[in-house]
Parts: C-alpha cells; sequence; structure tokens
C-alpha cells in the first residue's frame, strides 16, 4: 500500500481547516489495471484509489447506457404517474411543470418542454422568482397556475416537503406529481404521485440521481407508455437519447455522485452534445436522430 497518511500538494489545513490526504492504493492492483487495459499508471492508481481493479475498470472507463438503464417502474409512484400523465393527454388538459430555479431544476423541465412539444403538447412553465418567492411550491404559485385552467403540475427538483402547498393545490382542484431527489421524511405531501429515490419507502437503490435524472426515467416510463397503446402508431416517438445532453448537463451541475446510472447518462450525453455541435458546424442534420447508431 502506498500513500496512506500522506498529505495531498503538501496542503496540512484547507480553507475549511481540512488536510488534503491521498487515499491508500493497492500498488499491485494499479500495475494489474494499468497492464491489463494498456492505462498509465497513474490513471491506474486512481481507478485502484475508487475501488475498481482489472475486471471492472473498462466498465467504469466506459459505461454503457443500456446495461446501466434501471426499470422505471421501479421507482415508487412511477406508475402512478405515469397512469396520471396518460389520463391528461387523452382529456387534453394543460399541464404545468413548477421547476426549481437551478440548474437541475432548469434541466428538468427543459426535459419536460422538449419532450411534450414532440407531442404536440404546450405545457405552462413556472420558475420561482428565487429572491421573491424562495424555494419550493408555494400556495399563490398554484392558484396563478390554477388560474390558467391548469389540472395537473409536475414539479421538478422540488415539491417533497411542501405539505401545505400541495395540500392547498388538491383544494384547488390540481393534481400534482413530484419528480424529485431531495432528502425526505417519513409522512409525505398529498399528491397523485412523489416520485423520489430518496423517499424512505423506496427500493430502487437510485438515490444518487439529480432530479434530471429523476424526470428522464418518468420520461422513458411515459414513454414506454404510449408506445405501448399505439401512439406512436402514426406519430413518429419523441428520441429520447437526443435529451441526454441536456441530462447530463444537471447532473453534473447539481454535483451529485458520478457512479453508476449517473456516470453512463454523463457519458453519453456529452457524447451527443459533441456530436450534435459537429454536425451544426458541418451543416449536417439537427439533433433529432444523429445518435440512433450511436449511443451505447
Amino acid at each position: 500500500m502506498t500513500g496512506a497518511g500522506e498529505s495531498l500538494l503538501g496542503v496540512e489545513i484547507s480553507v475549511r481547516g481540512r488536510r488534503w490526504q491521498l487515499r491508500p492504493v493497492d500498488s499491485l492492483m494499479a500495475e494489474g489495471i494499468a497492464q491489463a487495459h494498456g492505462l498509465p499508471l497513474v490513471i491506474a492508481e486512481l481507478l485502484a484509489a475508487r475501488g475498481q481493479n482489472k475486471e471492472t475498470a473498462e466498465a467504469y472507463l466506459n459505461p454503457r447506457l443500456r446495461e446501466s438503464m434501471p426499470d422505471p417502474l421501479g421507482l415508487k409512484d412511477m406508475d402512478k404517474a405515469v397512469a396520471r400523465t396518460l389520463k391528461a393527454i387523452d382529456r387534453g388538459e394543460k399541464i404545468a411543470v413548477f421547476g426549481d430555479y437551478d440548474v437541475d431544476g432548469a434541466t428538468s423541465s427543459a426535459l419536460l418542454l422538449r419532450f411534450f412539444r414532440s407531442l404536440d403538447i404546450a405545457l405552462e412553465i413556472y420558475i420561482p422568482d428565487r429572491m421573491i418567492e424562495g424555494y419550493g411550491p408555494s400556495i399563490p404559485a398554484f392558484e396563478k397556475l390554477a388560474s390558467k385552467g391548469v389540472s395537473l403540475v409536475m414539479t421538478v427538483d422540488c415539491g417533497t416537503l411542501s405539505y401545505e402547498p400541495l395540500a392547498a393545490a388538491g383544494e384547488m382542484g390540481l393534481d400534482v406529481i413530484v419528480l424529485d431527489h431531495h432528502k425526505a421524511e417519513l409522512k409525505l405531501p398529498e399528491a397523485a404521485a412523489i416520485i423520489n429515490p430518496g423517499r424512505l419507502d423506496d427500493q430502487s437503490g437510485l438515490g444518487d440521481l439529480a432530479a434530471v435524472g429523476v424526470t428522464f426515467l418518468f420520461l422513458v416510463a411515459l414513454n414506454a407508455a404510449l408506445r405501448d397503446r399505439g401512439s406512436y402508431d402514426n406519430l413518429p416517438a419523441p428520441d429520447l437519447m437526443a435529451l441526454l445532453d441536456i441530462v447530463a448537463l444537471g447532473t453534473v451541475a447539481d454535483v451529485v455522485p458520478l457512479r453508476g446510472l449517473n456516470r453512463a447518462l454523463v457519458r453519453q450525453g456529452l457524447k451527443m452534445g459533441s456530436l450534435w455541435h459537429a454536425y451544426r458546424r458541418s451543416g449536417g442534420p439537427g439533433r433529432q436522430g444523429i445518435l440512433a447508431d450511436t449511443v451505447t
């Protein structure tokens, strides 16, 4: 073992009063990774310090979305959220998105907007003023949405602990679907569905996801339900893969752990973004569909 107890870059005390310390590295493990994958030893040491070995290093460096994607229905209340949204689509209800004002909330809102736009469904987007309205749903915000004829609201990156606003929304005749990832309590607000891997009764194991990742899985489940019932027989299906750069942006900006599904989403999102910009520079085809044969 090397590096145990050794300060990193000579920093004994950081601004926050912490000591930067090297993680212990198994030298033999690092050498094995380097030899097996043709990597520089310093990269292999970093992989070993992150718990990787020569069998897992390839998947860590090149995560494949197809292998990392879980069944979205494994998230608590996902079935309820999909069913309520299908009902709203069938009835032509007006749907609104209440998004948090940070990057995670904005990208989650953008995902929903782009997906529903591809179905020729316009969404009402509400982003609260951070200084005036503060964080999370509020009763005045729901009143404004209800006055516009909205009957279904999706809150993204917020709502898990909004007890009074969601109760008031129900009294106004609004159904609310919460798409969130923040810490939850045993008691949850009244809502049509609360999808949050941080729920104490959620067994999905997807607690690392940012809200944009939760929102993407919701769209995967909704997209599958629409396909199963024949909604795309005479209509092109939305290209979810073309939205992965937005998912990557929100995931990275929210500083969630880049492991498991998050790692695969970011890798493919970066790939999508770079290809899209390359195509635009070359005058090639637009965003939709350019990764049909390249996303893995």
